[in-house]
């Protein structure tokens, strides 16, 4: 009896582990989309996919010349170490947040992306970026 008892908390445990987990890829899926527009400079088309959230922070002007600087001052992504991610579901819906240590032409930055994932798809909430780079003149 304790076998069957440590087998089914063992399957509920993984059931729970990989339901909190839904969303990752998807929002894996944002990271790349974003990374090819930013290549492209095309951040009006980032601006205008991206959830309402993001669109009143921020104006697309506002947006896009942030979204500038970010390229003038660290150059090209290159590559990451794999994310940090924290997934919630509840009411107001199913967010995941994943944090990359990246490396750009010009230096390394923190990047953290928010997204929402509405009918498999992932949504632009947030983009943050930190780096000493972005401080200079």
């Amino acid at each position: 009896m304790r076998i069957h008892v440590r087998s089914c908390v063992s399957v509920i445990a993984t059931a729970l582990f990989l339901a909190g987990c839904g969303g990752t890829d998807e929002a894996k899926r944002g990271v790349a989309e974003f990374r090819s527009l930013m290549a492209q400079r095309s951040y009006a088309e980032i601006y205008s996919a991206a959830g309402p959230e993001l669109r009143q922070v921020a104006t697309q002007e506002q947006f896009e010349r942030l979204m500038a600087t970010i390229d003038t001052r660290l150059g090209a992504w290159q590559s990451a170490e794999e994310p940090t991610w924290y997934v919630t579901r509840g009411t107001a819906g199913h967010f995941v947040r994943l944090t990359y240590q990246s490396q750009f032409a010009r230096g390394g930055a923190s990047e953290q992306f928010v997204w929402r994932i509405e009918r498999g798809g992932p949504v632009l909430l947030g983009y943050h970026v930190n780096s000493p780079l972005l401080l200079a003149q």
